[in-house]
């Protein structure tokens, strides 16, 4: 409106002209002036399997006395049993296959990875997660799980007697006496650390259980601002803090889906976290796998500098490059990503600053497209009313990776071809479950780690669906 144009904006109109890209004084071929929607060729780097024997590298820390394989395995997105059409129902949540994850999880161990993550919150996967691990030795494996009281609304009220449920729970469903690295689930203050875990007495039996030796190690998993994370890191002498960190939300997370409370960037939290000495924990290196399906334009630009990278090998190697990251968690949810994950870790090729500042221009150019910042965690879920939230959000990403957001405001030559493609997304969501069945009655607001405004989302997806 005034002339001036962003970074951003100048990077993307540069990429999509055909031109190189300028960074850390190296230049970057853009893959063509017409880039392709999503296909085979996103996905089609070569990588070659670990060797069998093989094992991830690891890094050792000696303040907690632990050496730990640079590679976890989250246990939140496990594969799950096929279900036929329509056997689901709105809200359904598959079976996990537990021969599947038993698989994955003899890989993983057979291959140096012994960190393994879940949580009450999870549905199944402390049950399946214990039944899997306990095949194997107790010293082989690293096992982490949190205290997921997230009691919500205005009256909620989590109350001690329910924590200890949940925490001796854990250790019967994980078929352990003790587990080696425990959470406070999904903190964003102090003020709610307070409500949730001190005022009613909470921590303090936490700290009891780790006196005992059934806690090993005590952190928290973060979901706040910059500002609110180093009052927390004054609350008790933590040996470990869970972060959101990828080359996306490096420099800044997205702030216009949810409500005010401050900027937030990965940079921040984990140079905070750094300079105190306290180890980081990563979560969502790959973005809740969006950055593992960018378009075809996008990942050509990182197969130019990286070619034996897949756009979710370059978003691995980023945050493992980082010397003060523990354990770079990935939820995989199949054999084949677990092998390609074991692949990247195993003799590590971390990147150097030049190639790091490379991965920012990436992020450049894949935020210059719209993205509602879903991760698909479904804490949001189930809907009251019925509404696949994360459905409705990855049928929208997926346009966007795809840059086919019609405009019917301003329809430009290809909007016939952006809508019929946006449409057939939108359409391949349950009857009944789609945007337009929310009623507003704002019950997953408080449920979404990335503070997403759901509602406001959902309305401007049925919106834009009626316009088509």
């Amino acid at each position: 409106m005034d002339n001036k144009i962003s970074r951003r904006d100048a990077i993307k109109g540069m990429f999509f002209a055909g031109f190189g890209l300028a960074t850390g004084g190296s230049l970057i071929q853009a893959c063509g002036s017409n880039p392709k929607t999503p296909g085979a060729d996103t996905a089609a780097i070569p990588w070659t399997e670990a060797p069998e024997g093989s094992k991830v590298d690891t890094r050792t820390w000696s303040k907690m006395g632990e050496t730990l394989s640079l590679l976890g395995l989250g246990c939140m997105r496990l594969p799950s049993v096929p279900v036929e059409p329509g056997q689901g129902g709105r809200g359904f949540r598959a079976p996990l296959d537990q021969e599947a994850v038993n698989a994955m999880i003899d890989y993983a161990i057979a291959h140096g990875v012994n960190y393994f993550d879940t949580a009450p919150a999870y549905g199944e996967s402390e049950v399946v997660t214990g039944k899997a691990l306990s095949r194997h030795p107790r010293e082989s494996y690293k096992i982490a799980t949190k205290m997921s009281n997230m009691a919500f609304g205005p009256n909620a009220n989590p109350t001690l007697e329910a924590a200890k449920t949940m925490f001796e729970t854990s250790l019967k469903n994980l078929q352990v006496d003790y587990v080696d690295f425990f959470l406070l689930h999904n903190v964003g203050s102090v003020d709610e650390f307070n409500r949730r875990f001190r005022d009613n007495g909470v921590f303090d039996y936490i700290l009891d259980q780790k006196a005992q030796g059934k806690i090993k190690h005590l952190g928290f998993s973060f979901h706040g601002s910059n500002s609110t994370l180093p009052p927390m890191l004054d609350l008790y002498d933590w040996e470990f803090v869970q972060i959101q960190l990828n080359y996306s939300d490096w420099k800044d997370m997205p702030a216009s889906f949810g409500p005010s409370q401050g900027e937030t960037s990965s940079e921040f939290l984990y140079n905070c976290l750094t300079e105190k000495g306290i180890p980081v924990l990563v979560m969502e290196p790959v973005k809740g796998g969006a950055l593992a399906s960018v378009s075809d334009a996008i990942a050509g630009v990182m197969r130019e500098r990286h070619p034996d990278l897949t756009p979710a090998g370059n978003a691995l190697t980023f945050v493992g490059s980082l010397p003060n990251v523990m354990i770079t968690l990935s939820g995989m949810s199949n054999m084949e990503q677990l092998k390609e994950n074991v692949s990247i870790f195993t003799d590590f090729k971390p990147f150097d600053d030049k190639e790091m500042s490379f991965m920012q221009t990436v992020a450049d150019l894949y935020k210059s497209n719209i993205h509602i910042p879903c991760t698909t965690c479904s804490y949001c879920m189930p809907c009251p009313n019925g509404v696949n939230i994360p459905g409705n959000f990855k049928a929208f990403n997926t346009a966007s990776d795809m840059l086919s957001i019609p405009n019917p405001d301003n329809k430009d030559k290809d909007y016939n071809k952006k809508k019929k493609t946006f449409l057939k997304l939108y359409k391949e969501i349950e009857k009944g479950a789609t945007a337009d069945a929310c009623v507003n009655c704002n019950v997953c607001l408080p449920k979404c780690p990335q503070r997403i405004r759901i509602p406001d989302q959902l309305k401007m997806i049925s919106d834009l669906v009626a316009k088509l």
